[in-house]
């Protein structure tokens, strides 16, 4: 079930909410798989599947927002029923801005997570690392699996894809638009990548309303209690759709 840019990893045909999450840099559909059982029988999770990865990873991965936001927005389009919600981490949450300015009124809620307020200009360049400067930097920041460290070969076939996204990010222009749309953001306490006040910097950026929840941790916190981050997810978007 789903198409080339979404997947359903368990159909809920009755759920009362989809919810649509897209990736970090560098990560994949199955980052969120065992969301399913975490948000419950009542919510459907739909997984966004980026090209460069996974089972799209013969094809080249993007390197400007625009040519993942659009078709993105399009297969949600197409492929879920409403009401619906997403959630986007790091560069998933710059992406899941975009393709809510393009659905409007389709969106019920936007959670975005460890991601600096699209205003905000980046001022990292990690993609100008070489391979072995990138790698020392992904891993710092938590973002590579420990069982992947001792797989050099593999984890090259994945640089690619990760300095692709990472251009995404240094390229995404700064702006000052607006959703009417709900936008609950989410810091980890040590995120050297995303402060809590580059990420409460979201409020600007809707006119119908903005919570903050900061959680322990650093920019990859939501690995440490994933259940923290859907509970708080199913509760304000349950909210909104009642």
């Amino acid at each position: 079930m789903g198409s080339s840019w979404l997947i359903c990893p368990r159909p809920r045909p009755d759920a009362a909410l989809r919810v649509v999450c897209v990736p970090y840099a560098g990560g994949g559909a199955s980052a969120f798989w065992d969301w399913a059982d975490l948000l419950g029988s009542s919510v459907e999770l739909w997984c966004a599947v980026l090209p460069g990865r996974e089972r799209r990873f013969a094809e080249t991965a993007e390197t400007e927002a625009a040519r993942i936001a659009e078709p993105l927005a399009e297969a949600v389009r197409e492929k879920i029923r409403t009401p619906l919600v997403l959630f986007g981490h790091s560069m998933g949450g710059l992406i899941a801005f975009d393709v809510a300015r393009r659905l409007g009124g389709l969106v019920e809620h936007l959670f975005v997570s460890a991601t600096r307020a699209p205003h905000l200009k980046s001022g990292d360049e990690p993609h100008l690392l070489d391979d072995d400067g990138l790698l020392d930097w992904m891993t710092r920041l938590g973002g590579v699996p420990a069982d992947l460290l001792a797989h050099r070969e593999m984890l090259a076939l994945l640089l690619p894809t990760l300095r692709a996204d990472l251009t995404v990010c240094a390229r995404y222009r700064g702006t000052e638009d607006v959703i009417d749309v709900p936008i609950t953001a989410f810091a980890g306490t040590g995120d050297p990548l995303a402060s809590e006040a580059e990420v409460a910097a979201w409020e600007r950026h809707t006119t119908a309303g903005f919570d903050l929840v900061v959680r322990p941790g650093g920019h990859f916190y939501l690995k440490d209690d994933p259940a923290a981050v859907t509970s708080v997810l199913c509760a304000a978007a349950k909210e909104g759709v009642q």
